[in-house]
């Protein structure tokens, strides 16, 4: 699976593919970055703000939201939520940013980025919500199948035995 979210004058957002595990879902994603015709300064500010570190840099209304909207129209938002669960964490649904990293040069850059959704998704459908604000992306939006990918589950094996 791969579809472009989010388009901007110097931005594209992607899903670029969905693995599925005994109990979730981990949604892989791409952002690039070409500098267009920035001048020195504007490209170090914009890459200042397209490689921000989750959990260290302020949540202002300008940063790159996700969320999802469950079939049963529970909405998750990753906001600061990276990494794995806490012990004793609630047991709802959640989503969070699971990891990272990117690559440039001075004309491009790439982040990639995983979602994991847990637990798997129910019936229905699956909305993938992205927001950059700072980049002019306005709310967008991908519909995945929650079903076909519970019922992808059941074919999971494990690494080891």
């Amino acid at each position: 699976m791969s579809e472009v979210i989010a388009r901007g004058e110097n931005l594209v957002i992607a899903l670029t593919g969905v693995r599925i595990f005994s109990d979730g879902v981990e949604l892989l994603s791409e952002r690039h970055l070409r500098r267009g015709t920035a001048d020195e300064r504007g490209w170090r500010e914009m890459h200042g703000m397209f490689a921000e570190h989750w959990g260290r840099a302020p949540l202002t209304p300008e940063r790159l939201r996700w969320g999802l909207v469950l079939g049963d129209g529970t909405r998750l938002f990753a906001e600061d939520r990276f990494g794995a669960p806490a012990d004793g964490e609630d047991g709802g649904a959640s989503v969070r940013v699971n990891g990272g990293s990117g690559s440039g040069d001075d004309h491009r850059y790439t982040m990639r980025s995983q979602l994991w959704l847990h637990p798997l998704p129910s019936e229905g459908q699956l909305e993938l919500v992205v927001q950059w604000p700072a980049f002019g992306v306005p709310e967008s939006r991908v519909i995945l199948d929650g079903g076909a990918m519970s019922a992808l589950a059941t074919s999971v094996r494990p690494l080891w035995g």
